[in-house]
């Protein structure tokens, strides 16, 4: 590694990191679902909060907010699709391997010189205006932890 890392490593080391960590996850709780004979849907939709969704739920909102990084950085990526049908443990596995596989796609040089550009992201009914290295760290990022 050089000395001074590319604005594509610092916006997309950590989000593989982290996705390949919850596919190692997702793994392991369904090996315990196998191994105890418990019903996968036990897990898959249980949450930690009353008000949090379940698990499937946030599965589909980190692996979201992972897969827009790319395009929003550079338009000229395109996305990938990925509708929210999930129900099964291999499903969420796919999705989750359909990322990697996304994001390892991505070339340094398709960031290349876009960290001070301006990105306009809409945010529900709020609109988030700003550089895209601050939309990486600022938004992005916190989003899919």
């Amino acid at each position: 590694m050089s000395n001074s890392l590319s604005f594509h490593h610092i916006a997309l080391s950590p989000l593989l990191q982290g996705l390949r960590s919850a596919h190692h996850f997702l793994q392991k709780a369904q090996a315990h679902c196998q191994a105890k004979s418990d019903d996968p849907s036990t897990y898959l939709t249980a949450s930690l909060h009353p008000e949090m969704k379940d698990l499937i739920y946030q599965v589909q909102r980190f692996t979201d907010a992972a897969k827009f990084v790319p395009s929003r950085v550079n338009p000229g990526i395109e996305g990938i699709s990925l509708p929210d049908t999930e129900k099964t443990f291999e499903e969420l596995l796919a999705r989750v391997q359909k990322v990697i596989a996304y994001l390892e796609g991505v070339k340094e040089g398709q960031f290349e010189g876009k960290e001070k550009d301006q990105v306009v992201i809409q945010l529900g009914s709020r609109e988030w205006r700003g550089e895209k290295a601050e939309y990486v760290l600022e938004v992005a990022q916190p989003n899919f932890w």
